[in-house]
């Protein structure tokens, strides 16, 4: 304790109560973590949602998701009754959205209304009856309503979208090589060994090697050619060995 407030008469349960109120108000208290979608605990997240104004909420969404529609309700207000709060408001939910009003279909749209093409990667309501669901058109349809402005009507179509990432590597490397795989072994027997039984082992592999080669053309010193010559070459090995072990 740095500094105390209690006279030089205290009594001993004066300092003891001191020392437990100083205990008590001294815990930590993150209240800045607490107000950040990104940092603030899962189990508390419903609540930081009401503190936000969340309009759709539901315990079935995984915690990268409740994280990401507390994230984005402050945009959803921020311009709310706009096409941009309905998109912002479907993209919290990982649902990527195509807004068009009926002035931008070329003239094919009703005047007032909107289409919603809403593509699906994830099912939100807890079901494992697949992606486009009569729930999943609920959630859609509910979450426009509360980002929409009131005198637009809408129709909703879904969608799958299903996002997948691809790497490619490359390696190159020059090499000249000749291989031998024709083999034939026998056993080992030492001078001094006496072997009753006698055990045997026998292994089936199969390997599949798959090359790729690009080769460049060799050109002679002596000679001046402008056309240069470049060569493929796609192979497939299959390998088939048998080993056997003789006692």
């Amino acid at each position: 304790m740095a500094k105390s407030l209690l006279p030089p008469n205290a009594s001993a349960l004066e300092k003891d109560l001191e020392r437990i109120i100083e205990s008590s108000t001294s815990l930590p208290v993150h209240i800045r973590d607490l107000w950040n979608p990104d940092t603030c605990p899962a189990e508390l997240l419903p609540w930081l949602a009401w503190a936000y104004s969340v309009d759709s909420w539901s315990d079935h969404w995984g915690e990268h998701t409740k994280r990401r529609v507390v994230k984005n309700a402050y945009e959803v207000h921020r311009f709310k009754a706009t096409p941009f709060a309905v998109q912002h408001a479907l993209d919290g939910l990982g649902i990527s959205t195509n807004v068009t009003e009926w002035w931008e279909q070329n003239g094919s749209g009703t005047p007032g209304t909107m289409t919603v093409i809403a593509l699906l990667n994830e099912n939100l309501t807890g079901e494992d009856d697949g992606l486009i669901t009569a729930e999943m058109l609920k959630l859609v349809t509910e979450t426009v309503n509360t980002a929409k402005r009131g005198s637009i009507h809408f129709n909703v179509q879904l969608g799958i979208a299903l996002d997948e990432e691809f790497a490619l590597a490359a390696g190159c490397s020059p090499s000249y090589g000749v291989f031998d795989t024709g083999f034939n072994e026998q056993g080992v027997v030492p001078d001094e060994a006496e072997a009753d039984l006698g055990t045997y082992n026998a292994t089936h592999r199969i390997d599949c090697r798959e090359h790729d080669a690009i080769f460049n053309g060799v050109l002679p010193e002596e000679f001046e050619i402008e056309g240069r010559l470049a060569g493929g070459s796609h192979q497939l090995v299959i390998s088939d060995y048998s080993l056997m072990g003789v006692a």
